[in-house]
């Protein structure tokens, strides 16, 4: 039988192709890995990253780009490590009652309803409702389960920054919609959560306005 000719390999010389030196053109470099894909695409991310992290250590340091244990993770790539992080941070979020200590910090702060102030009641609903409660949720098939939200490292350090009392006004408007969400699940039973969702958005669309990652420590003291 006919044997097919091999594909050019790293170094070949590209039959018919010659440089302006009348030297045969070697063959581009073969396709990378996988591993050696995210490895380039690391690299591009350090080589884009300051010298020194944002609490001073040295680039070299794997905790100033990766995070402690309970800080968030600094890499943009490592999926598993934020998840991991996320999940561990609604955990000890759980764990730890903090509405007082919320609305305490909040007292001062203007509302979209023109009032002052969130109650320690409307905290301690938002909280249920983001940490605790199952909601109607679609799946892949179409279908409706009830289990509570994934854990995202975002709204995560959104509650760490409301409790140490270092809120960002971002985290104002993802109390607002957290509250106007869980607000119409109550008065609309059986509703779904794209309803609950959409009727939120009207009054404060969050999702649009994430801000950057703190690289917050659920560890840190926060009362």
């Amino acid at each position: 039988m006919t044997r097919r000719p091999r594909a050019p390999r790293d170094g070949d010389a590209l039959p018919g192709r010659r440089g302006s030196d009348g030297r045969d053109v070697a063959a581009p470099r073969a396709i990378l890995s996988v591993a050696q894909a995210q490895e380039a695409a690391m690299a591009l991310v350090e080589a884009g990253r300051p010298r020194s992290g944002l609490d001073g250590t040295d680039e070299g340091d794997a905790s100033a780009f990766h995070g402690g244990h309970t800080s968030r993770p600094r890499s943009i790539l490592d999926y598993e490590r934020l998840d991991r992080w996320s999940n561990a941070a609604y955990d000890d979020i759980r764990g730890t009652p903090d509405a007082e200590v919320i609305a305490a910090n909040l007292r001062a702060t203007s509302r979209l309803d023109g009032s002052v102030g969130f109650s320690v009641q409307e905290i301690s609903r938002i909280r249920k409702h983001i940490f605790f409660e199952e909601h109607p949720l679609s799946d892949y098939d179409g279908g409706i389960v009830h289990r509570r939200y994934d854990a995202s490292p975002d709204m995560a350090e959104a509650w760490l920054r409301l409790r140490s009392g270092n809120p960002r006004p971002e985290d104002i408007v993802l109390l607002e919609h957290e509250w106007a969400e869980a607000s119409y699940y109550d008065a609309h039973p059986g509703a779904t959560y794209e309803e609950a969702h959409h009727a939120a958005n009207v009054v404060s669309n969050w999702q649009n306005q994430i801000p950057a990652p703190t690289y917050e420590d659920y560890s840190a003291p926060w009362r």
